[in-house]
């Protein structure tokens, strides 16, 4: 049985798909579990590609942070947003190149934090090279990355994708420890995997509180607008369009309701939102740094998370619904009943839930709010009362008892 303190002394690798540090959910994930294990005296490295974008629409940006934990950069990889196969094939050949690099590192923990999946193969091949335990911190799962094959490629390639998919699914198997973002991930994952129900753990996302933090009282501002707000990207998996067709309906009664945005804006929201005459009431916030959005989420009335009725979407319990309350923001979930999200607001009672693409239960849940300000204030102290629930510090502790066991320390 190892000593914690000489565990202390090992390296742990990070190993994500995408460019980091970034303006994003996944990289705060990331961002403090690494922070928070090299406080621990943990040799913390980062690796990740330099990303090469195209064919997508969107500018992405990339931070210029120092941090306490050392950051590897390999070059090079192609992202090509619009043709999944060979956007798939170049993230194979890319975990190879983070693969050797880990190698090189020589690490005693390995974590992969996944989407992208295609990183699977390489990083568990040369993990196995090194020695290295290798733990998976799935943020989404993996069927998600194979719903655009099924529907759109031809059956030579549906074929092929039934192939990579077995393979990754057999590496998942293979993996020292799963941790899942949501209960209802670890809980169908444990039924596909019943002889790996000990290596499946709930880590959930959570939010850091140091920097996430409500105004000094749950009062509501003066201006006569009500601002609804949404971050992230407005297309991935999230329907606006109800929200839009909701606005219309609430500037109809001349109620005056502004939906801010932070993250990566689409055009095509953008479109549909000036067809239907609300482009006005949209104010485009950009990417902001952690402290611009902590700070603009506590300003705000609503936080928004609406889907579509799509089952696949079932295990959504993103970043962005902890950080809502943790700046003490209530949530407007608009999603079947089933979904994780739903169930933490019929559970906790941190915000209103409609239907899912029920515009109407939008514009009317939005309209008394906008009306009854006691019932916002309400909501809004119970965010406050409930948020040392969101913890983030609570799911680094959570990994570090599994980096712990797999070291076999005391």
């Amino acid at each position: 049985m190892m000593n914690f303190r000489n565990v202390q002394t090992t390296k742990v690798v990070f190993a994500i798909g995408m460019q980091v540090p970034f303006l994003g959910a996944a990289w705060r994930r990331i961002e403090f579990f690494a922070q928070y294990f090299s406080l621990k005296n943990f040799k913390v490295c980062v690796v990740s590609p330099r990303t090469i974008h195209l064919l997508c629409g969107v500018k992405y940006e990339y931070l210029k942070e120092t941090y306490p934990f050392k950051l590897f950069i390999i070059p090079l990889k192609l992202h090509i947003c619009r043709r999944p196969v060979p956007k798939s094939l170049l993230e194979i050949f890319n975990s190879l190149l983070l693969g050797l690099a880990i190698l090189l590192i020589k690490p005693k923990i390995v974590i992969l934090s996944i989407p992208p999946f295609h990183h699977l193969l390489g990083i568990y091949m040369f993990s196995r090279l090194s020695r290295a335990k290798l733990i998976v911190d799935m943020r989404d799962p993996i069927e998600i990355s194979y719903i655009k094959y099924y529907k759109r490629s031809r059956s030579i390639i549906r074929n092929l994708v039934r192939v990579v998919r077995a393979i990754e699914y057999a590496i998942l198997y293979r993996a020292n420890a799963i941790a899942c973002v949501c209960e209802t991930m670890a809980r169908d994952l444990s039924r596909v995997f019943q002889p790996l129900t000990t290596r499946i753990h709930l880590i959930p996302n959570g939010a850091d509180l140091t920097k996430f933090k409500p105004l000094e009282k749950a009062e509501i501002r003066k201006q006569e607008d009500f601002r609804l707000f949404f971050m992230g990207r407005t297309i991935e998996g999230y329907n606006i369009s109800t929200v839009l067709k909701a606005l219309l309906l609430l500037k109809k009664e001349n109620l005056s309701v502004k939906l801010y945005i932070a993250g990566i804006l689409d055009p095509v929201v953008c479109a549909e939102a000036k067809k239907l005459g609300v482009l006005d009431d949209i104010e485009y916030l950009g990417l902001l740094s952690t402290g611009e959005l902590a700070k603009t989420i506590s300003e705000m009335d609503l936080g928004i998370v609406s889907y579509y009725n799509d089952k696949n979407y079932r295990y959504s319990l993103p970043a962005k619904f902890y950080e809502y309350i943790a700046c003490g923001l209530p949530v407007l979930v608009s999603a079947p009943p089933y979904f994780e999200t739903a169930r933490m607001i019929q559970s906790h009672g941190v915000g209103v839930l409609c239907p899912v693409e029920d515009v109407r239960c939008i514009a009317t849940a939005i309209k008394q709010l906008y009306e009854d300000k006691s019932k916002l204030v309400t909501l809004k102290e119970r965010c406050r009362s409930f948020r040392h629930n969101v913890d983030r510090t609570v799911s680094a502790e959570k990994l570090l008892n599994i980096i712990k066991a797999l070291l076999g320390a005391k």
